[in-house]
């Protein structure tokens, strides 16, 4: 799972899912999706605080500091990603709506509004998942060559923290860089945060065929340099961490 403050849950495709003709609601009303989108990560990370908040007192396993870390702990479950798309199509069509004051967006406004609800409900009674050692998503690698034996190609590559306890955060952000003939790929994550101690690099010929490329985790700070026979075969890229908790109405479930 990603954490909630990896970045939006949801992206346009996935709007599309519950609405076929939301991009073309946003085009004729120019809204910005991708700012709604964000928008709805922000309101749903302020209503999830205050669900932990005011919910579940000494049963947050983080509750005497929980306003400090906010809703760094916060897992995306399929109950809280599903609440954000219906949260964002509300606030997308209240502005359609305001925008033309149009009677066809009103219910449609309505009809979101009512679903995002229920969807915020089964979330607070499935529980609010937490992890214990949360490690954010990775920045997208820096990428470059240097000299070596292989033909030129084009790589696709993400890039994923690990911490001591061998868990991983949610991959970054594809990155692609084409190398010339005579050379080879190398790939430097930057920024790491505190609690990691490593890091795993995936890379693939297209953007879909991504694999593992080392079997240790890599040292934070360096780089990774591709050997020279090339790609190997590895684990495909995860999904972010598993909630070790869940927090419903008052009571802490945990996982297993």
């Amino acid at each position: 799972m990603a954490l909630l403050t990896d970045g939006s849950p949801n992206d346009t495709e996935a709007l599309r899912v519950y609405e076929t003709a939301i991009l073309s609601v946003a085009n004729v009303e120019g809204i910005d999706l991708d700012a709604k989108l964000a928008l709805a990560t922000e309101e749903v990370s302020q209503d999830v605080l205050d669900i932990l908040l005011d919910h579940t007192g000494t049963n947050d396993p983080l509750g005497s500091s929980r306003r400090s870390v906010g809703v760094a702990d916060v897992a995306v479950t399929q109950q809280l990603k599903r609440w954000h798309a219906l949260h964002t199509l509300e606030v997308v069509y209240r502005d359609a709506y305001n925008n033309q004051l149009n009677d066809r967006y009103q219910s449609k406004w309505d009809e979101y509004r009512v679903l995002a609800r229920s969807a915020r409900e089964l979330t607070m009674r499935f529980g609010i998942g937490l992890v214990n050692s949360p490690i954010p998503v990775a920045d997208q690698p820096a990428l470059s060559s240097a000299a070596g034996v292989l033909p030129g190609a084009t790589y696709y590559v993400r890039a994923s923290w690990v911490a001591a306890n061998g868990e991983e955060g949610l991959p970054s952000p594809m990155a692609t860089f084409a190398t010339p003939d005579g050379s080879v790929l190398v790939v430097t994550a930057a920024n790491p945060p505190t609690i990691a101690t490593g890091w795993n690099v995936y890379i693939g010929l297209t953007d879909t065929t991504l694999e593992q490329q080392n079997s240790v985790p890599l040292t934070t700070g360096s780089s990774f340099t591709m050997a020279p026979g090339g790609l190997v075969s590895g684990a495909e890229p995860g999904n972010g961490q598993r909630a070790d908790a869940y927090v419903t109405g008052g009571r802490l479930m945990r996982r297993g």
